[in-house]
C-alpha cells in the first residue's frame, strides 16, 4: 500500500487537542448521567419533561410580567408516585443517552488519533465509523422509545390516567449524521480498496 502523507506538526496537534476534548465530552457525559440518576433514586417527586396536545396557558411574559396568552407543547412535572414501567424508563433513558454519548465521543477520539497517525484508508477505521454510526443508531431509537415513555407514563401518573399528551417533534439530524457517517465509512473501504489495486500494479 502506498505510503500516506503524515499530517504536518500543526495538523497533529489539532487532532491530538480534538481527541482530548473528546474525552473531557466522555466526562461530562458521566456527569449528566449521574445527576439525573440522583434526581430519579428518590422515588418521587421526580422532574420529567413531558410533550403536551398544544395547551392554551397564560404566562407572565409581557411588560413588568404582564400575562400573555401562549401554547405549550412541553414542560416539566413532578413525579411523585410513577408506576413500574415508568420507573424503569426514568433509570433506563438517561443511561441509554449517556452511553451513547460516551460511545460516539470514543469513537471520535479514536478517529482523531487514527487520522494524527495517518491510518486513514484502513478497514479498521471504516469499521469504527460504522461503529459509531451503529451507536447513534440504538441510541436514538432506544431513547426515543424511552422518552415516549417517560412522557407518557408521567402525564399518566399526575393525571390518573386521564390526560393523553401529544409526542415530542423527531428531529431528522440523527438520521443525517448517521448516513453522513456510514458514507464516510465507505469512502474511507472505498479508498483503501482502491489503495491496494494500485499498490499492485506498483
Amino acid at each position: 500500500m502506498p505510503e500516506i502523507t503524515q499530517p504536518d506538526r500543526s495538523d497533529r496537534l489539532g487532532l491530538y487537542i480534538t481527541a482530548g476534548a473528546a474525552a473531557i465530552g466522555i466526562v461530562a457525559s458521566i456527569v449528566v448521567t449521574v445527576a439525573r440518576l440522583l434526581e430519579v433514586a428518590p422515588g418521587h417527586d421526580i422532574p420529567v419533561s413531558v410533550a403536551l396536545d398544544a395547551e392554551a396557558v397564560v404566562l407572565p411574559l409581557g411588560p413588568s410580567g404582564a400575562p400573555v396568552n401562549t401554547t405549550v407543547d412541553a414542560a416539566t412535572v413532578l413525579v411523585s408516585d410513577p408506576s413500574t414501567a415508568t420507573t424503569f424508563a426514568l433509570w433506563a433513558e438517561p443511561i441509554v443517552a449517556g452511553l451513547m454519548w460516551m460511545g460516539l465521543f470514543v469513537v471520535a477520539a479514536v478517529f482523531c488519533l487514527r487520522l494524527a497517525r495517518a491510518q486513514v484508508f484502513t478497514t479498521s477505521t471504516a469499521r469504527l465509523l460504522y461503529t459509531g454510526a451503529g451507536i447513534l443508531t440504538a441510541g436514538w431509537l432506544f431513547g426515543s422509545i424511552l422518552t415516549s415513555m417517560t412522557s407518557n407514563g408521567a402525564l399518566s401518573a399526575i393525571s390518573a390516567g386521564t390526560y393523553e399528551g401529544g409526542a415530542f417533534a423527531v428531529s431528522a439530524a440523527p438520521a443525517i449524521a448517521v448516513w453522513v457517517i456510514a458514507a464516510v465509512g465507505i469512502a474511507l473501504q472505498i479508498g483503501e480498496k482502491l489503495q491496494r489495486e494500485t499498490a499492485g500494479l506498483v
